[in-house]
Formats: C-alpha cells, structure tokens, sequence
C-alpha cells in the first residue's frame, strides 16, 4: 500500500517567504544537471570508478567515470574549484582555446575558499585529481549549436600547468585548458545562472553539491519557467550524486544536512519522502520565486536563440524589463553574422557596456508586435542622430586604455582579431593614443562593416590609418 507523504527528516523552523535574488555567477548546463562530481566530503580510496544509467526523457542516459593514475574519483571540493574555474573563465571573456589563465590565489577567493596552505595544497589535489579522470557520457551531452543530445568523453580538465618554483606560492600562475566540448557549451551560451554569494555561505562540500544539482534540475523545464517540485528515485538520486552506498537510510543519512541546511536558506519550502525500503522517492518542494519570468520577454529570448532554461533564469534573478528590451533591439540591429545567436545575446545581457556602439536603428525598437506593445518608441532621424553622438561622447570620454579595450573588444566581435598582424593592431593603438583617429571613428567603422568581407573591412582600416598619416605595416 502506498505509504503517506511525509517529511523526508525532521528539520528547523524554515523561511515561508521568497528569498531576493543575490549576487550570481554561471554554470555549464550539462556538467551541473549531470552531476560528475561526487558530492560526499570524503571517499575510500577504493573508489576509483562509477557508472551509472538513467532515464531522461525518451533518452538513456549513461554516464562512467574513471580515475587515472592512482587517483579516486573527484568529490568534494572538486565541485568548488570547477565552479570557481568555470566562472573564472566566463569572467575572462571565454577564450577561444579553452585556456584560463589565473593566479593560485584568484583560483581561491573564486572558490570561496581560504588563502591558507592548507587550502593551496587542497586545490592542488583537486586539479591533479580533475585533470586525470576521465568520463563516458552517451546520449547525455547538449550540443547547443546542433540542437541534440550527444555522445562524448573527456577529461574534466585537459591541461594545467603551473608557472612557479614554489608549490604552494599564492602568485603561482596556473594555465588551466577546460576540455573543448566544455569551452565551447560555455561559449555557445548553453549556461545558466548560479547563486553564488549563497553557494559559498553554504556549509560544506555536500550541501554545495546538492544545491547545484537541484538548481541546475529545476531549470531544466523547456519552458523557461522554473518547476515548483521535483521527485527523484532516492537510490537514483544517490547514484547521481556519487554517494558511496546503495542503502536508503545511508543515503537519507547523507542528504540530510543538506536538506536541512537549504530550507534554512529559503531555497527548499520542504522536503517528503513517499515509498519505503528501495522504493522511496524524494520530493523536492521549493520556495516560491518572488519574481516569475515575464511571458513576452522569455518568448522574445528563446526565439533569438538563448535556451528557455537559461533566459528564464535570467529574468527571474533580473527583474528589470528594461535592459533586457535594450539588449533585444541591440540584437537586432547588429550587424554581424550571429554564428552563435544564444551567446551573443546572453552577452549582451551580461555585458551591456560591450555593445554601447552598436547603432540602433529606428526600425528595430519595436522589430514585433509584442515589443512595440512593450516599448512603443518613435524614434526620428534627429533623436537617431542625438543617440549616436551621446554614444560617441560616452566612448570618447573614458579614460584612454578603456577606450582601447573597447577597440579591442570590437576588433575581437567582427572576427579581426584572429586575422590582423601585431603591427596593425598596434597601428591601430598608435594612431589613437596621438590622437590621429578616435576610438569612436574606428569602432564605428568596424560595427558598420561587420557584414563585409574581413579583407574589406581591413582595407578601410588602412584606409582611415592612412588618411590620418599613420603607417598601417604588416601584410592583410
């Protein structure tokens, strides 16, 4: 007979109200709702492999790790420091090679984590023990830019090498290579927000690990909206944490801080448990969301490429309408091509001060019917013309080296970068600094040549170098 919900454990007094969104970070989609990293403190040191195999969907999932080299599997901590690097390397503009390049000491404070030798060594175990397991996963890796869930298999991290004489030196420079299908997930958009200020004021490994799984769960809805519940086999549910044990009240035993721990926070209303013995299913109750996504606004994300987890959980943390309708007709109007649409989009969210010179058209403030519902602006040829010059006083106006990060950061969004020699680029530099050309006159020219041939849209740099009686050397 089934047995009557009840409260999976006896826990304190809980938050009845929605919490506000706080300060947030990101996570790649696939290795949060996957879950590879075990989320006990401590494993035996026979624990050097686990496989497990799930239903998702009409899919089979099945994901197995294996530890090299003498290692055990990666747990704990390891979820800290992958989080920490995969922020990092978000926060460095993604590079194209996958590589962050960051201090010992960095790596820490991201983490969360103490600047102790302790904490030095710690981390250290953990990029040993990240970049020597290796994992099998079939039908279980999103490829966003094919739109399909496909087979893979990689190291969690395919290189680290550090750059000092002391082990435990804080400046120790450390170049860490994520694998290439992690890099690019992250660099197609296929992210979604993480709290992170309440990620590190939880209290231990575990509870860090079940939170980013569960979060990662609740948003794996295709509507873009949050799920208010979500029900787990408990054995299953240990499985996919990696908990060493295939006994129920074990596992129960494990979760159970962590159960307790996020009601305190206000992310968990309650937590039930229906069945008994193997059969037990857990049940997920979370505290409402103070802000729902707003309909129109996640349709008009979606249909621009960004996945409705990842645009709702945006407008949920971001409730302000208003920057996300000025990063929509940014969208529209920009000129390039939009390879990775979803990316650019959920950069221009993210990063609105990059796309300031990004022109406007008066056609695009209301491209839809339900954005002119939204935002029914006439615009004219002389507010255009206004809007553009308050653009090129704001660029002009920043200190000079922003004005050549902004430069730089426009070369890098119309493909120029990776084609130009050194000595055009600081060309380029030069004629800015003297004061030949201005930063506006250069960024302009690349935003309204972003749909022209590379070798055109060069030419007409030389062009403007030349006119201003700057040698432009180098070949094209």
């Amino acid at each position: 007979m089934a047995q009557k919900k009840t409260p999976a454990q006896p826990v304190p007094p809980t938050l009845s109200v929605a919490l506000p969104p706080r300060a947030g970070g990101h996570d790649e989609l696939n290795v949060a709702q996957l879950s590879l990293i075990s989320a006990q403190s401590r494993v035996p040191d026979s624990y050097t492999s686990w496989s497990r195999t799930y239903e998702a969907g009409e899919r089979i999932v099945t994901v197995t790790c294996t530890a090299l080299t003498g290692e055990v599997v990666p747990h704990g901590l390891d979820n800290d420091v992958m989080v920490a690097i995969i922020n990092l390397y978000i926060e460095d503009a993604c590079p194209d090679d996958g590589t962050l390049r960051t201090t010992l000491h960095r790596l820490l404070n991201a983490a969360g984590l103490a600047t102790s030798a302790h904490y030095y060594r710690e981390v250290r175990k953990s990029l040993r023990r990240l970049q020597s397991t290796n994992y099998q996963i079939l039908q279980g890796w999103w490829v966003q830019g094919r739109q399909k869930h496909m087979d893979t298999s990689f190291n969690y991290l395919w290189q680290v090498t550090a750059h000092t004489e002391d082990r435990n030196d804080a400046g120790t420079v450390l170049d860490i290579r994520l694998p290439d299908q992690m890099a690019q997930s992250i660099r197609e958009g296929y992210v979604k927000p993480l709290n992170l200020s309440l990620y590190r004021e939880l209290s231990s490994p575990p509870v860090r690990a079940v939170y980013r799984v569960l979060d990662a769960l609740r948003w794996e809805s295709t509507t873009g909206q949050a799920q208010d519940e979500v029900t787990v086999p408990l054995l299953d549910w240990g499985e996919r944490l990696s908990i060493y044990s295939s006994e129920p009240d074990k596992i129960r035993r494990v979760l159970q801080p962590a159960h307790e721990e996020l009601q305190i926070k206000g992310v968990l209303r309650e937590v039930t448990c229906e069945g008994r013995g193997k059969a037990q299913h857990l049940t997920y109750h979370f505290t409402p969301l103070r802000h729902a996504p707003d309909p129109e606004l996640l349709r008009a994300l979606v249909e621009r490429g960004m996945f409705p987890g990842v645009a709702g959980r945006h407008l949920t943390d971001h409730p302000d309408p208003e920057p996300v309708r000025l990063a929509l007709r940014r969208f529209d109007a920009y000129p390039g091509h939009k390879q990775n649409r979803g990316a650019l989009l959920r950069d221009m969210l993210l990063h609105p001060e990059r796309y300031d010179d990004v022109t406007v058209a008066p056609q695009s403030l209301a491209s839809t019917d339900r954005l002119k519902r939204q935002a029914p602006v006439e615009e004219t040829e002389a507010e255009a013309l206004a809007e553009r010059e308050k653009q090129r006083q704001a660029l002009l106006s920043l200190p000079l080296a922003k004005q050549l990060t902004r430069v730089n950061n426009q070369l890098k969004l119309s493909g120029l970068l990776k084609v130009m020699t050194p000595e055009q680029i600081e060309a380029i530099s030069r004629a800015i600094t003297h004061n030949k050309v201005s930063a506006y006159e250069v960024v302009q020219l690349l935003v309204t040549g972003v749909t022209a041939p590379q070798e055109q849209t060069l030419e007409a740099l030389k062009d403007l170098l030349a006119d201003a009686q700057v040698e432009a050397t180098g070949g094209s």
